[in-house]
């Protein structure tokens, strides 16, 4: 009888390299799936999934596996917010300025890190940076940030069980929105995330205060009641140029040219966390060269023969920086000494609720209200957009609509 040869076992089959596999976890029975993908540093790690079935492991790692083939690396460091957005922060920031920067860090340490901090990452989802916002929008502020504890005892109100209900406005709300957006689109071109779940979430847009000004009678108290006084050129320049508060601080003498009767506005001076900055404009238009109205030249004319004059007495003291208003020093003048000289000027002149800005309003509105096209009116407020100079400072008064009515009802009449 023949001796029927010992059928050969087949050898155990292996998945292909780079599919990976799947096994349950004795200790705890959880289902783990692992493959080598593409990680951020361009080589291939082995990185796990997990799941509580076999079905949820295995479908977990068919999406690890199909961002890998599709050139998506998985980051090789487990994220956290409280950890990324301070890292994001140190590497984003220097590029702002430092009034920007100190806002971006303040929404991160006050309201992204106690809230979104214990969340990874790459697990952030849309549903809780909508949780997040809708609990930002309910909180006070005062409470969440102890704003008050520093304050008198007798004025304390959230810190002794009093809240004052102080609900973050449209544009805080944004902001903090808007933040976080820019981190995880950072992190998204670092490859670490593969969507930005913050765009998904919408917030309400804020509502800008129009712009109104003062009345011409009411700029005119105001020059009047500075004649005499060593800044009254700064609010004549304010008056007619529209230049904001830290422009005015660090307008330059190189920065006007009498002869010509020209001004250029290079630079801005802001106070951020106890230091004084000297900054370049806000914008490149900005920097746009702006003539010079006859009584503004007049003016600074006048301003800089007295300035001279102030030099010339103080020269062991004086510290010239060039600048059109300095302190009686020479040096940058502080922008809230000048916003405190000019409250003391807004109560000569009987307009206590007057702010200085609203020069700037002023400029603006007087110009559109004369008829001057829209284009002319962004170049001297120099505004990045002309949208920018119809949505927030132009307006309509009661007599303008009488007589756009008025036009109306002749006609139909």
């Amino acid at each position: 009888m023949t001796k029927q040869p010992k059928s050969r076992q087949s050898p155990a089959r292996r998945n292909p390299n780079g599919e990976g596999s799947i096994y349950q976890r004795a200790s705890d029975g959880r289902w783990v799936g692992q493959a080598y993908v593409l990680i951020t540093d361009g080589s291939r790690k082995r990185k796990f999934v997990y799941g509580a079935t076999w079905e949820e492991a295995h479908a977990k790692l068919t999406e690890l596996k199909s961002r890998s083939q599709r050139g998506i690396p998985v980051s090789d460091r487990a994220w956290k917010l409280a950890d990324y957005l301070p890292y994001w922060l140190a590497a984003y920031v220097t590029d702002l300025k430092p009034t920007t920067a100190r806002g971006y860090e303040s929404a991160v340490r006050l309201h992204l890190i106690p809230a979104l901090g214990t969340k990874r990452l790459d697990g952030l989802q849309v549903q809780h940076v909508k949780a997040f916002m809708d609990d930002f929008r309910r909180k006070c502020l005062c409470c969440t940030n102890g704003l008050d504890k520093i304050r008198p005892a007798d004025r304390r109100c959230c810190s002794v069980g009093r809240c004052c209900q102080s609900y973050p406005s449209a544009r805080q709300i944004q902001f903090v929105h808007a933040v976080l957006r820019n981190a995880l689109q950072h992190a998204m071109r670092e490859e670490l995330v593969s969507r930005n779940v913050a765009k998904l979430v919408r917030v309400p847009s804020p509502r800008y205060k129009v712009g109104k000004g003062l009345s011409v009678d009411q700029v005119r108290k105001i020059l009047a009641a500075s004649a005499g006084h060593r800044l009254h050129a700064l609010y004549v320049v304010a008056a007619t140029m529209g230049l904001r508060r830290g422009e005015l601080v660090g307008l330059r003498w190189s920065d006007v040219d009498l002869d010509e009767g020209t001004l250029r506005v290079q630079q801005t001076v802001q106070r951020v966390a106890g230091q004084l900055h000297v900054l370049d404009a806000k914008t490149e238009d900005s920097e746009a060269v702006l003539p010079l109205p006859e009584v503004t030249w007049l003016a600074l004319l006048e301003h800089q023969e007295r300035q001279q004059a102030e030099r010339a007495a103080l020269a062991e003291v004086w510290e010239d920086h060039g600048l059109v208003f300095p302190s009686e020093r020479g040096t940058p003048l502080e922008p809230t000494n000048l916003s405190r000289s000019f409250a003391r000027l807004r109560e000569t002149a009987g307009l206590p609720g007057v702010r200085l800005h609203d020069l700037r309003h002023t400029v603006v509105s007087l110009l559109m209200e004369l008829g001057v096209p829209p284009h002319v009116v962004q170049a001297i407020a120099r505004h990045a957009d002309v949208k920018i100079t119809l949505k927030v400072y132009a307006h309509a008064n009661l007599d303008a609509m009488r007589q756009a009515l008025g036009k109306l009802d002749g006609r139909l009449s």
